[in-house]
């Protein structure tokens, strides 16, 4: 039975629709003043590009697609971009409940990223930080999820083994798979850009369990032995 779960915090405690509007449309701002035009059909293909090609880094993977691959134009544009990106943390209004089942099911809560200030202050400020026993990553940590590393030094964290912890998250590529790989029990949300559209390439891509919504999670999540 699991004791554990690890959580990757975004599009499943928070919404980060408006934060990917954002980052898109100033991919399309930095391309441009490159010199590069960027038609509506090009920026919907880049962005097809960067989920269906499981790149790490979806919004660089746009880039790299809109400069046709020139390796200096891309370096100068991502450049732009890191400097200029600043999402905003939007929790869920469902965060609480998500974070409440798991506990009702007596796991212990890790979350599998990096966290910025502002993430962990919202997680303070939304009363949600007593819920998590592993507040993320360390920051002297360079290394991030799909690392299997990542996931074997969380499990370590949360005092388990990988059979008896849980992964949660919407990317196959950064949660369903590592999962598979260290024989962990995934389940998938399909929802943000990658949960809706990134499709399994072979069995080490198929969760243990699904859930299209939110809703449908607080559903799975009492049923999972």
């Amino acid at each position: 039975m699991p004791n554990a779960i690890i959580i990757d915090m975004h599009d499943v405690l928070t919404d980060e629709s408006e934060n990917d509007r954002n980052a898109i449309a100033l991919v399309r701002q930095i391309v441009a003043t490159a010199g590069v035009r960027v038609s509506e059909q090009a920026l919907q293909q880049a962005d097809t590009f960067s989920i269906e090609s499981f790149a790490p880094n979806q919004f660089e993977a746009m880039i790299f697609r809109l400069v046709n691959r020139d390796t200096t134009l891309a370096l100068r544009c991502i450049s732009a971009f890191k400097k200029n990106h600043q999402p905003v943390t939007r929790l869920r209004k469902e965060a609480r409940d998500i974070l409440q089942v798991c506990r009702q099911r007596g796991w212990k809560v890790a979350i599998g990223n990096h966290l910025s200030d502002e993430e962990l202050a919202a997680l303070e400020k939304g009363g949600l930080s007593p819920l998590i026993q592993v507040k993320g990553l360390p920051r002297q940590m360079k290394i991030d999820l799909p690392d299997p590393r990542v996931v074997e030094f969380l499990v370590g964290l949360l005092g388990t083994t990988t059979g008896e912890c849980l992964m949660l998250g919407t990317r196959i590529d950064n949660n369903v798979r590592p999962a598979n790989t260290l024989r962990m029990q995934a389940i998938q949300l399909q929802m943000g850009r990658h949960g809706k559209h990134q499709l399994p390439r072979d069995l080490k891509d198929v969760p243990d369990y699904e859930a299209p919504t939110v809703e449908a999670l607080l559903n799975v999540l009492p049923t999972v032995v």
